[in-house]
């Protein structure tokens, strides 16, 4: 009984929408709207998500864009017959549940130490790295992903009609076929464009520092880090090798701090590499190294630089290597 009532009152706020965004409503509409609204507190609730339903679909941008085209007198019409003909295909959508799930974003996620490969419904690829979560969301207008936290490299596949937006943080990246990665890290954002262009865009205007911050495009190669939600980004050129290491499950450190590698390293395994010690943590190491293997990269410093390993139950701690007693 609860779901029959559910549905028509979903379908019955997709009808009011309809009506009431027709050019034709009169005034016995509006009040006949109003009383509807009144009778059931859900009934606010259903118009409310049947609105951002419509509005998510950017209907009315892709009528404006198309009049722009082909030339702007029929605008009004197009208009008209959007509203009522594109509301009503709404309210079916409602009907039958569809318009609800459209404002639903498949989440994926990875726990530490895991990595996965996703292949998206518009046929775009994902690489998620370790602890990282993406909420997915396609229409046919736009495709729309957030990465809450971690790090994700996307190969977007070509679809001019339709961009594909990256939001991370307070910031967006907007592209329609490229390959490019974001990782989201607290109040840190920093993307890496490989293939392609995009442009970086704040979300909304950075109203914490008094001035706007401009949109950023980006060429392959680029990398632009924002280290709070408000920072002006650093912009530079890294070794693209050694930035899109991780995909592949390694990490690259070129003269590296230990306590840098063991970040990052961290981030893979919940046995962690303690280098809380200033003698070790300010030590510098190059090379390649497994993700998700502390132990392998443990031993390999003690190898290169002069620190032992006390290996615990919950963490593997470097330390200073100790002079051996003389006899």
């Amino acid at each position: 009984m609860g779901e029959t009532l559910d549905r028509t009152v979903r379908s019955e706020a997709a009808a009011w929408l309809a009506r009431m965004r027709s050019e034709a409503r009169t005034a016995q509409d509006e009040a006949g709207f109003q009383a509807w609204l009144a009778e059931d507190a859900r009934h606010r609730r259903a118009f409310d998500v049947a609105t951002a339903v419509f509005e998510a679909a950017g209907a009315v941008g892709v009528v404006e864009d198309r009049a722009r085209r082909q030339g702007a007198g029929r605008l009004q019409r197009d208009r008209r017959q959007l509203l009522a003909g594109g509301a009503l295909a709404t309210a079916a959508a409602v009907a039958a549940g569809v318009g609800w799930r459209m404002l639903e974003a498949s989440t994926y996620r990875t726990r530490v130490g895991e990595q996965r490969r996703l292949a998206l419904a518009d046929g775009s690829q994902v690489i998620l790295d370790t602890d990282s979560v993406i909420k997915v969301a396609m229409t046919d207008e736009r495709r729309r992903v957030e990465l809450v936290s971690g790090r994700a490299h996307f190969d977007v596949a070509k679809d001019p009609a339709r961009p594909f937006i990256v939001r991370a943080g307070r910031r967006e990246v907007i592209a329609v076929g490229t390959a490019f990665s974001v990782s989201c890290d607290g109040a840190a954002t920093a993307v890496v464009l490989e293939e392609g262009r995009v442009i970086v865009q704040p979300v909304a205007p950075l109203k914490a520092t008094g001035s706007a911050e401009s949109a950023r495009p980006m060429v392959p190669g680029d990398r632009l880090v924002f280290a709070t939600a408000a920072a002006a980004p650093v912009a530079d050129r890294p070794d693209l090798g050694q930035a899109t290491a991780w995909q592949d499950g390694r990490a690259v450190f070129e003269n590296e701090t230990l306590a840098a590698a063991a970040v990052e390293l961290n981030r893979y395994s919940r046995r962690r590499l303690d280098v809380s010690d200033p003698a070790v943590a300010s030590l510098r190491v190059s090379g390649v190294f497994r993700t998700g293997d502390p132990e392998a990269f443990a031993r390999t410093v003690t190898l290169l630089l002069p620190v032992e390993v006390e290996a615990r139950d919950d963490r593997i701690v470097l330390r200073p290597r100790q002079a051996s007693s003389v006899g």
